[in-house]
């Protein structure tokens, strides 16, 4: 208990319980709705935010936030106005990005270490502003779900019957996007822009093994997020191992469980 001591601990700890909670339920949706490319893209596009924060010595969240804003904003219109799924438009600008990202850093010649923090991120370095953005787009996130969880229900099932229904399914599909540029922007600095599946898409993985419906699938998330990132970071500290590496480590551990728990449970139904 003496690591709960640290203001830096104390920090880290507020920025799982929000983030390991609601971050992935935005897995949940990327999942049901097939949005694993545009996920790169704004991994991607945060990255780019970030090594233009650090061209203009600005906070590297900030303008990775704002830089996923404005693109979550477009991706969506633009790709119905351009008749082009948004998958072809997530590999366009993923690579552009990271192409633009790579020649800011060189040629700001940014040292290495600013550089691998956006990569990698650093849980153990958030501020107060950045706890009070991470609780922002988490308590975002959950009230989304507890206010139209039927609405939200009925379109991840089917959105072709749920339009014909007249639920505004597009413009949910439209928010589900907002708020998947908001959550990584966030994920790059807790855990950087080439690890943020731990916060996003693992969890989800693992619940989406395991559940039976909607609702289990995103309690399970929750749960699953909460513990492989709590895990993670108290392992981190004994271990001496990069917190980053080491939540990745829990969560892919709780999906190769559950698999397994798949397996045995899907065999003992056999033999009845």
């Amino acid at each position: 208990m003496e690591i709960l001591n640290f203001p830096f601990m104390q920090h880290a700890l507020v920025a799982i319980l929000f983030a390991g909670v609601a971050f992935p339920i935005i897995g949940v949706f990327i999942l049901y709705l097939n949005l694993i490319p545009l996920r790169f893209a704004m991994m991607h596009i945060a990255l780019l935010g970030g090594a233009i924060g650090l061209y203009l010595k600005v906070d590297p969240l900030l303008l990775g936030l704002l830089c996923c804003l404005f693109s979550s904003m477009a991706l969506g219109p633009l790709s119905e106005k351009m008749k082009l799924g948004v998958g072809i438009l997530s590999g366009y600008f993923m690579t552009l990005t990271l192409a633009l990202a790579f020649i800011l850093i060189y040629k700001a010649d940014i040292h290495v270490l600013e550089a691998f923090n956006i990569l990698w991120g650093n849980i153990l370095s958030l501020t107060i502003l950045d706890l009070m953005i991470i609780g922002l787009i988490s308590l975002m996130v959950l009230a989304m779900v507890f206010l139209f969880f039927k609405e939200i229900q009925a379109i991840l099932y089917d959105r072709e019957i749920a339009m014909a229904v007249g639920l505004p399914e597009k413009t949910f599909y439209y928010v589900t996007i907002f708020m998947l540029g908001l959550t990584i922007a966030v994920s790059m600095r807790m855990i950087g822009a080439l690890l943020i599946d731990a916060f996003v898409l693992l969890p989800a993985m693992a619940a989406t093994l395991i559940s039976k419906s909607l609702k289990q699938t995103f309690f399970f998330s929750s749960l699953f997020g909460l513990l492989s990132g709590l895990s993670g970071l108290i392992l981190s500290f004994f271990l001496d191992i990069p917190t980053s590496s080491m939540i990745i480590l829990v969560a892919s551990l709780i999906i190769a469980g559950c698999f397994v728990l798949k397996r045995w449970l899907f065999s003992y139904e056999k033999i009845r």
